[in-house]
């Protein structure tokens, strides 16, 4: 099985482009007007936004009128179309209204849903038994356990948490069994746990770019310090016994660099595939069309070297540092890497 690059979508007219490039999978929101009308923009489908009034793009696709014709679209050159329904919980009085939205979207012919919350899960599992579940960051799957459990309530794939090392998630990898793994590859890292989380996506974007400081554009994107307590240990002690661990050295990238400044994760692509996970997640819905064709071509160009080429870890790792300067005219530096154990690695 061949990694997959999973695109985000907001309009039909974005379909046709991406899959010439190379997307092999869709996934979108779609935000009704009548949800608009009901609810405070905090209280979201599918942890983004409303359209943004500054930049001028859009999160979500404006109905379902339009999310069957992407479906028409990408099915016609074999793409499947996921739907974001990946709020970490509804409320009960939410709920008629989300049974008619699940309907209307079996009604489009798209092939999923990525959910996180468990009453969800069930509920499309019990109207649609066949329709593919894919389990959002919400579901804060760090083990195999975590993975196995969504399989038996009829998950097909999980989506791994975007805190977790290169390391971790091939651990994970090689113990579960008849279930997909998807990871993140480009954009938005989170150095938290996107589970717990209880901030919506997007805030900042309605700050007018000239009032923002960068430092402050949502809670969790301050920059911080962080420093090492151990008992008996002073602060210096504490540090160098703790020196060698992935997850302090990661906090410690982190703490001094803007947490959403572009990050990328290419290089790990050759492990993924040995990892034999099902495909990698660009994240950006709110971007706009010429960036998702950017990120999309990127990501391709370096599995057809991949696979075509069958190139050494050493190898592949210098293409990609080389190809993500050509695409994104900056260089490959270790705080904006989604896994930097990767670049690290002097033996890759």
């Amino acid at each position: 099985m061949s990694l997959k690059i999973l695109s985000p979508l907001c309009s039909p007219d974005e379909v046709a482009p991406l899959i010439q490039k190379g997307a092999g999978e869709f996934y979108c929101g779609v935000l009704p007007s009548d949800w608009k009308e009901d609810y405070t923009v905090a209280a979201s489908l599918n942890r983004r936004q409303e359209d943004n009034p500054i930049i001028k793009t859009t999160p979500h696709m404006q109905s379902f009128e339009e999310l069957e014709k992407s479906v028409g679209i990408a099915h016609k050159q074999g793409v499947p179309i996921l739907l974001t329904l990946n709020e970490h919980y509804y409320s009960a009085p939410q709920y008629p209204y989300l049974l008619k939205y699940i309907e209307a979207a079996l009604g489009t012919g798209v092939d999923g849903f990525i959910v996180g919350d468990i009453g969800i899960i069930v509920t499309i599992h019990e109207m649609a038994p066949d329709v593919k579940i894919h389990i959002s960051t919400a579901g804060t799957a760090f083990n195999s356990q975590t993975v196995h459990f969504y399989r038996d309530l009829g998950a097909s794939r999980v989506i791994l948490p975007r805190h977790l090392s290169l390391e971790e998630i091939g651990e994970i990898a090689a113990r579960v069994e008849d279930i997909e793994l998807e990871t993140f590859i480009l954009n938005s890292r989170c150095a938290n746990i996107d589970g717990f989380c209880t901030f919506q996506h997007g805030l900042a974007d309605f700050i007018p770019e000239q009032e923002k400081k960068r430092d402050y554009e949502n809670a969790c994107m301050m920059l911080y310090k962080i420093t090492a307590a151990v008992r008996d240990s002073s602060e210096d002690e504490a540090e160098t016994l703790l020196k060698e661990k992935v997850s302090w050295e990661r906090q410690h990238f982190w703490s001094g660099m803007h947490i959403d400044e572009r990050p990328c994760g290419a290089c790990a692509l050759y492990e993924f595939e040995e990892m034999g996970l099902a495909g990698v997640k660009i994240v950006g819905r709110q971007n706009t069309t010429e960036k998702k064709i950017n990120d999309v071509a990127f990501l391709q160009q370096l599995l057809t070297y991949l696979y075509k080429e069958k190139p050494t870890k050493k190898a592949f790792r210098e293409r990609a540092r080389e190809l993500y300067q050509q695409q994104y005219d900056r260089p490959c530096i270790v705080f904006k890497c989604y896994y930097p154990s990767v670049l690290l690695d002097e033996t890759g």
